[in-house]
């Protein structure tokens, strides 16, 4: 009789113990569902429209065509020399110039212009010999850092001092002076067309690896090419409006939205623009059309444009620069006026671009670099502060507090919440890296993510579980409460800030 009591009471027994942890599962879906949603309209979105206007090639040699013979790679020797150049408040920068030997008469000379990685007058060596070779003098300054740093950078003062490069160049007896003009690459193809149309005696315009559009909006297109080369989850690509734009909105990396095309309706001269078909960073098909435009505003049709096989950002192939391009960017120097029009307009290799940029929305308050950085320090702030006030209470340290069996949940879901931030940031570096290596990992980037996801929704279900104890058991002392109040604030602004990042499924992204 016991025995069959015993196994009547037990299907009620777990009945009982179902029914009490539905709501508890109930709640947790509910806390995944808001966060999901929250993320999701919280930042801006990210939705690139795929590129449907095409460039097409007249023919795959990049050769260069004039009315005049032009020199070959390596025709003269170089001689090289080093002065200094004063600038236009006085500063005296060193220029390293490079002069061919032998050629009868003067040449056209070009000055170069830094882009992000290169600021002394000993860069461009390889880049300056090949064309010094083909009869062309060549100028590499010295880039002013003054005011120019992660933060901060200042195009216009930039071109500035380049301006006053050339004018010395035009000084020199070797120089034609009406045959001098500039050579911009990456970020310096975005300041030579600020000197170019300042310049009135700039007699043309070379422009390599060009991001012809603010940083901020070509910096999202080469993060979005990037990721999706090695495959990460949809949702990650949400995070590049939101930290690029959010970034910006801080009041940091203002020069990220300089914008090169109004200096583009200015430029006269002849323009000659070349990029590597893999080159993932820039928009190798949307920036010379947006271009092209421009140029037609004033009149000038004289666009010269190349595209080098395999080639990537800074026309080079596994990180060595290529012969090529120079023959043809010198031959278009020398050849000026007659080879910026007969050569082909556009030749070389068939570029690919698949989406276009698109310009940022600007993030809501919270969503600002200061911002996110705030609430993050914060909620980590009152997560340690909390649970190393639990820990106190507990262990006797002032008065003992007891938390009736919320505490060690406090604590779990205090150290969860930390994890899943710690291996969401891994997470970002590891792809990052992969990124830039243009390798790929499944492991790494879709099984990363998974196990984020499951770690984030396992902190959310202790946290509830947390809050479901501590609603049941209320505390005895008002000091018990507040060390959970504090912990808990903390772990909900952390579970916040990883929803903005996409952790979490939303019916948005």
């Amino acid at each position: 009789m016991a025995t069959r009591s015993e196994d009547a009471r037990a299907p009620r027994v777990l009945m009982k113990g179902a029914r009490r942890r539905l709501p508890l599962v109930l709640m947790w879906v509910l806390a995944v569902l808001v966060l999901g949603a929250w993320g999701g309209w919280a930042g801006p979105g990210w939705n690139p429209q795929p590129m449907t206007n095409l460039v097409v090639p007249e023919t795959q040699s990049t050769k260069v065509i004039s009315a005049v013979k032009t020199a070959r790679l390596g025709t003269y020797e170089v001689a090289t020399s080093v002065h200094e150049v004063p600038l236009g408040d006085g500063t005296l920068i060193k220029v390293t110039l490079r002069e061919p030997l032998g050629l009868q008469g003067q040449s056209p000379g070009v000055v170069f212009l830094h882009g992000t990685g290169t600021h002394t007058h000993e860069a461009f060596a390889q880049h300056a010999n090949w064309m010094t070779s083909t009869g062309v003098v060549t100028a590499v300054p010295d880039k002013v850092l003054d005011n120019y740093n992660t933060f901060e950078r200042h195009y216009t003062d930039l071109a500035r001092n380049y301006e006053a490069v050339a004018a010395w160049l035009r000084t020199q007896p070797s120089v034609y002076t009406r045959a001098v003009g500039y050579y911009g690459e990456s970020e310096g193809a975005l300041v030579a067309p600020i000197s170019a149309s300042h310049d009135a005696d700039c007699a043309f315009l070379i422009l390599v690896s060009d991001p012809a559009m603010p940083i901020r909006d070509q910096g999202a297109l080469a993060a979005d090419a990037y990721l999706r080369n090695i495959g990460v989850p949809s949702v990650i690509y949400q995070g590049i409006p939101r930290l690029i734009a959010g970034a910006i909105a801080a009041g940091n990396f203002q020069y990220a939205t300089f914008d090169p095309r109004p200096y583009h309706r200015k430029i006269t001269v002849p323009v000659m623009m070349a990029y590597g078909t893999n080159d993932l960073s820039m928009p190798i098909v949307q920036g010379p059309i947006q271009v092209a435009q421009a140029l037609r505003e004033t009149g000038n049709t004289d666009l010269v444009l190349r595209y080098y096989k395999d080639a990537d950002h800074g026309l080079r192939i596994n990180k060595e620069l290529q012969a090529q391009p120079y023959q043809d960017i010198s031959d278009f120097i020398n050849g000026l006026p007659s080879s910026a029009r007969l050569s082909p307009k556009i030749a070389g290799e068939q570029p690919r671009q698949n989406f276009t940029a698109q310009i940022l929305d600007t993030p809501r308050w919270f969503g600002s670099g200061d911002a996110m950085i705030a609430i993050l320090i914060c909620g980590l702030v009152l997560t340690l502060l909390g649970s190393m006030l639990i820990v106190a209470g507990r262990f006797s340290i002032g008065a003992r507090q007891t938390y009736r069996g919320v505490g060690r949940s406090a604590l779990a879901s205090s150290l969860l919440v930390t994890v899943t931030w710690i291996a969401f940031l891994g997470y970002l570096v590891a792809v990052a890296r992969l990124a830039l290596k243009f390798d790929t990992n499944w492991w790494i980037i879709q099984g990363g993510f998974l196990a984020v996801e499951m770690l984030g929704l396992g902190t959310v279900f202790v946290l509830v579980r947390a809050l479901y104890l501590w609603h049941a058991h209320p505390m005895v002392t008002r000091r018990a409460g507040a060390d959970l109040r504090v912990t808990f604030t903390g772990q909900i602004l952390l579970l916040f800030a990883l929803a903005y990042w996409g952790v979490y499924p939303s019916p948005f992204f």
